[in-house]
């Protein structure tokens, strides 16, 4: 399993091309090896893959609005080829669809066919989820209406936000398996049962089963995320002491 950088960690620094260059540049020296494109700036994709090759950080997947995913499918399939990026992925499921049953499936229904148009151009379309998708609908939640319901729909999985629901990453880690799951997110609670996001290491979530049944089921990355690192100082100090704490977890 390979140790990355969710870019979302460290959105505030990245609203301009040259700063985008230099996180891609602070994250290589920190360590990281792979990274994940979410709220950057406005970028070319010819020039986004030239930092990602210069620092020799491969893009492994982004989240993209649900807008362009919808409405622009086919520039985004071509941008994401161009940087070599094999998952689009979705931050969180439109609020409209929120909520019940019939909204699950109505989502589906509404990007059935930019995910066809996705796997059709060799890429796959990524989920990542919050704690809403396991509120109770009756016997049934969201999450299990995607895994059933929408069987190739990649997974990004978020450990805090599991934890928040008072779900297993684990099983569901190994119900995924890795033809459904090739990024999960490493991010950590200051305190149980639902306290603040903070740095990975420094809370009470135990990412070393995480990165031992991922490596025994074949699962890619582990991308670090720390929503609310803007407000906590500074972070690029915070995503090198999240990489410092689980550094022994990984070969590197």
């Amino acid at each position: 399993m390979k140790l990355g950088a969710q870019f979302f960690t460290i959105r505030e620094k990245n609203k301009t091309p040259e700063g985008l260059y230099r996180s891609f540049a602070e994250m290589k020296r920190i360590g990281y090896q792979v990274v994940q494109m979410s709220a950057i700036c406005q970028i070319e994709a010819e020039r986004l893959k030239a930092f990602s090759e210069e620092f020799s950080l491969p893009i492994t997947c982004t989240h993209s609005s649900p807008d362009r995913i919808l409405n622009d499918t086919d520039a985004l399939i071509k941008e994401h080829i161009i940087y070599g990026c094999p998952v689009i992925g979705m931050g969180s499921m439109p609020n409209e669809y929120r909520g019940s049953v019939e909204g699950a499936r109505k989502f589906l229904e509404t990007y059935k066919d930019p995910i066809k148009r996705i796997e059709a151009a060799g890429l796959k379309f990524g989920y990542h989820n919050h704690a809403f998708e396991f509120d109770d609908l009756g016997g049934v939640c969201s999450y299990d209406i995607l895994i059933e319901e929408a069987p190739t729909i990649d997974f990004i999985l978020d450990t805090y936000w599991f934890k928040y629901a008072g779900r297993s990453y684990l099983d569901y880690i190994k119900l995924l398996g890795k033809d459904r799951l090739s990024n999960v997110h490493f991010k950590d609670m200051k305190t149980e049962p639902k306290g603040d996001i903070c740095p990975c290491g420094e809370g009470v979530i135990d990412f070393a089963p995480v990165v031992t049944l991922c490596d025994e089921l074949g699962i890619p990355n582990a991308l670090v995320e720390q929503d609310n690192a803007p407000k906590l100082g500074d972070e690029y100090e915070q995503m090198e002491l999240s990489f410092n704490n689980l550094k022994h977890l990984f070969s590197l």
